[in-house]
């Protein structure tokens, strides 16, 4: 049966409906260290000037499906897809694949970005540990046509007290034409210039004696970048 999917922006949905989507939907789908804490969250998207954005996705009823939220960054037009995820239990239905498109869509009317960019954890070191199988996630994006930038890349410590989350992908979900290199390439400035704003916004600075930080900076040396397919990715288990 066909769900009906209803993905709306959560300012225009009651505080506890948004409440509802963090408990429901994004606190059973990400580790601690990979999610931000609900009280940040939700301030942060009562901030009209943060820059953080969430759609959630509702059937008829109103009942919460899952949702999307994003962290854009004005001072390179870069859009980072911080989260998406479906409630437990409605995973495999095609509810992402709406999402995904809807939050695209509206992001690039919003803020014209030059990139939409996401997180995915590389299956080759992350597992399924009740959280979502990486591998099955990987194919996900893949077929929504998402391109990995190969870097080094980590996300940074979201909270105090976090780590780091090595072993990720940056993949990305849109690119403006503007932004492209040839057949296959982006501007590598673009990519660097996000990954500085995003370390600064989290640890509060960018440095670049830290190896990890500097072998990610160093890996877009060059003009631009050509974006590896996810099919290239071999997965050994």
């Amino acid at each position: 049966m066909t769900v009906e999917v209803d993905v709306r922006d959560s300012r225009g949905l009651p505080a506890s409906k948004v409440e509802e989507f963090y408990d429901s939907v994004l606190a059973p789908s990400f580790v601690e260290s990979e999610l931000v804490p609900r009280a940040e969250l939700l301030a942060d998207l009562d901030d009209p000037g943060d820059g953080t954005v969430a759609s959630v996705a509702l059937d008829d009823t109103g009942e919460i499906l899952g949702g999307a939220v994003g962290q854009w960054f004005p001072q390179c037009r870069v859009m980072l897809t911080a989260y998406l995820a479906i409630r437990p239990g409605q995973r495999g239905g095609g509810i992402g694949g709406t999402i995904l498109r809807a939050v695209i869509e509206d992001w690039r009317h919003r803020v014209d970005p030059l990139l939409i960019v996401g997180e995915v954890e590389d299956p080759r070191h992350h597992t399924d540990i009740g959280f979502g199988d990486p591998e099955r996630r990987l194919k996900f994006y893949a077929t929504a046509g998402a391109k990995i930038v190969p870097v080094p890349y980590f996300q940074p410590a979201i909270h105090a007290g976090g780590g780091r989350v090595p072993h990720l992908f940056l993949m990305t979900f849109a690119v403006a034409d503007e932004c492209r290199r040839g057949e296959r390439g982006i501007d590598a400035s673009v990519v660097r210039a996000f990954l500085e704003a995003n370390l600064a916004a989290n640890e509060g600075s960018v440095d670049p004696d830290d190896p990890a930080t500097a072998a990610l900076l160093d890996a877009l040396s060059a003009p631009s970048v050509e974006l590896v397919e996810p099919a290239a990715i071999r997965i050994d288990r």
